[in-house]
């Protein structure tokens, strides 16, 4: 996909919210290797207005040069949050080439003692803009290639946590509800300085299997999982790095898992195909 001309450049630097939405209804690689050679001032406030999750995924595959450069134009909690879900080598790498006055402040606050909730929380956790729809939820979902759990959060564009939306929530709404008007507001998020101990009485536990997690700010950071605490409060070994997934997806229940991934192939298969094929009657394509 490069043979972009002047006419596809003006399209990504008149429109980017517009460009943003394109961009991440497409495969990753294809997003990519579309995007390798946009320059860097056009492709930033695209990337800007793009869902966390499949920006960073496009961002793992561009060269770690041009990642250095976005993350100079993007404001602080978007390079924050986009560097929290890209994989560890890349945000380490990334985290030795940034300038120094923004490398310090994102390496401490990946940094948290080993009893509290930010040591064990799983940052590579799916989450969402308020404004998404149902059915664009569930189509960047699909493109997730591990199971992604039972709840995802929702943000809003200062990147504090808005609230909470269940899976069969999702899958049940009409496709064009957006998440914020679907999402649950009454869960507490955990602050990623609190103990384990503390965080072992939320009493939203005994709703919710997966807790996010804010900074002192209220900014998302990741989820906890029941699973993890407990893991956490059990072990006497310092805690180890949190590999993607491995709280909120590798340790929920065989049962659940397997429910929650026949819900998202039916949706798939009677909800998905659905729309591209409206869509493509609507349009002759």
């Amino acid at each position: 996909m490069k043979n972009f001309n002047t006419l596809s450049l003006n399209y990504l630097a008149e429109q980017p919210q517009s460009a943003a939405g394109v961009l991440q209804s497409l495969a990753t690689e294809q997003a990519a290797d579309y995007l390798q050679e946009v320059p860097v001032r056009t492709l930033a406030p695209v990337l800007q207005s793009m869902e966390t999750w499949p920006a960073a995924r496009i961002l793992d595959l561009l060269p770690l040069e041009k990642n250095v450069a976005i993350f100079t134009q993007l404001n602080y909690q978007s390079v924050a949050s986009l560097l929290r879900l890209q994989d560890e080598t890349r945000r380490e790498a990334l985290l030795q080439e940034l300038p120094g006055r923004l490398a310090r402040p994102l390496s401490r606050s990946l940094a948290y003692q080993e009893n509290t909730v930010g040591a064990w929380m799983d940052m590579s956790t799916p989450h969402f803009f308020e404004e998404l729809s149902a059915w664009e939820c569930l189509a960047l979902l699909k493109k997730i290639e591990k199971p992604f759990g039972c709840s995802l959060t929702v943000i809003n564009h200062k990147h504090h946590i808005a609230g909470v939306v269940t899976l069969d929530v999702l899958l049940l709404s009409p496709d064009e509800k957006e998440l914020g008007k679907l999402m649950d507001t009454s869960i507490t998020a955990l602050p990623a300085e609190m103990s384990l101990p503390v965080a072992k009485n939320s009493q939203d536990w005994h709703s919710h299997s997966v807790l996010p997690v804010r900074s002192s700010n209220g900014t998302y950071l990741g989820t906890l999982s029941r699973t993890m605490l407990r893991q956490a409060l059990l072990s006497d070994k310092p805690a180890q790095s949190v590999l993607p997934g491995d709280s909120v997806i590798a340790h929920l229940g065989a049962a659940m898992m397997t429910s929650a991934a026949g819900l998202l192939q039916f949706s798939s298969a009677n909800n998905i195909s659905w729309h591209d094929s409206d869509e493509g009657n609507a349009h002759g394509d």
